[in-house]
């Protein structure tokens, strides 16, 4: 089965939420208990490098699944599912 992830990415910071996956390497992270690259300004949170390999071997695509979601009831995006014609 496929998804097709329709919508945006509303900036709420829940999918970057929990454990530094930089284990440290970058410093602590500026806002406690998110990403080191997660930043709030002006009251919207966005990720602070998007050249960063990290978010261009991952952030850019997720979430790819309803399930990747479905604990996040402020994130934006939907899926319809897709026929693989298999």
């Amino acid at each position: 089965m496929s998804w097709q992830r329709e919508g945006y990415c509303c900036q709420c910071g829940e999918c970057c939420r929990g454990r530094d996956p930089f284990d440290g390497e970058l410093g602590p992270p500026p806002v406690a208990g998110f990403c080191a690259l997660y930043r709030i300004v002006d009251g919207k949170g966005s990720c602070s490098d998007r050249t960063h390999r990290y978010y261009l071997n991952g952030c850019n695509v997720w979430p790819s699944i309803p399930e990747h979601v479905s604990n996040y009831p402020r994130c934006t995006y939907t899926f319809t599912e897709v026929n693989d014609g298999g």
